[in-house]
């Protein structure tokens, strides 16, 4: 992944955020039905294989960026897995990724 699509990824995530359509954290991510996009950043194995598997069986797309972005992207600490719940804005971020 570019540095280019990083950029906006990151501003889909902060507009996502703005617009309170995240699902943060894995055990509230394996809650729901189904999601747009799920976002893993730095997530343990173990984590990681949880979400792909709920991905893979609920047809959700997965994003995977570098460890570290998106605390970097949220200002938030140890945020390993996001999922974002508008529809147009996973459109662009899988679009992007």
């Amino acid at each position: 992944m570019n540095t280019q699509s990083l950029a906006k990824i990151s501003s889909y995530v902060g507009f996502a955020a703005r617009a309170r359509k995240l699902v943060f954290g894995a055990d509230n991510v394996l809650k729901k039905k189904r999601l747009p996009v799920i976002i893993i950043s730095g997530a343990a194995e173990n984590t990681a294989k949880k979400v792909m598997e709920f991905a893979e069986k609920t047809g959700s797309p997965v994003v995977i960026l570098a460890d570290g972005a998106l605390d970097g992207i949220l200002n938030r600490n140890n945020c390993k897995v996001l999922a974002v719940t508008d529809k147009s804005l996973a459109k662009a971020i899988i679009e992007n990724a």
